[in-house]
């Protein structure tokens, strides 16, 4: 059974783009879940992780937070099209 994390306040919610873990109680583990796109990251996504650092910044029993990208690439940067859909 993995270990119960108590925090000062619930991490903040997040949609199926960004997925949270805790390897250890003081780590926190942001995964960028588009794969299929190189995780590039679109702006409700960039919103989300920004209040997730935010909420880090101020979770004292939390002392590092690590990005990474699911599949073949960490994140190529802002989403383009999504960009590109709402100029037209």
């Amino acid at each position: 059974m993995p270990p119960q994390h108590t925090f000062t306040k619930p991490p903040p919610p997040v949609s199926s783009n960004t997925l949270l873990s805790f390897p250890t109680p003081q780590i926190l583990l942001v995964t960028l879940n588009r794969p299929e796109s190189l995780n590039c990251i679109a702006a409700a996504q960039n919103w989300e992780l920004h209040a997730i650092w935010e909420w880090l910044d101020a979770e004292p029993s939390l002392r590092v937070g690590i990005i990474t990208g699911k599949g073949r690439a960490f994140c190529a940067g802002a989403d383009l099209k999504e960009e590109q859909e709402e100029e037209r």
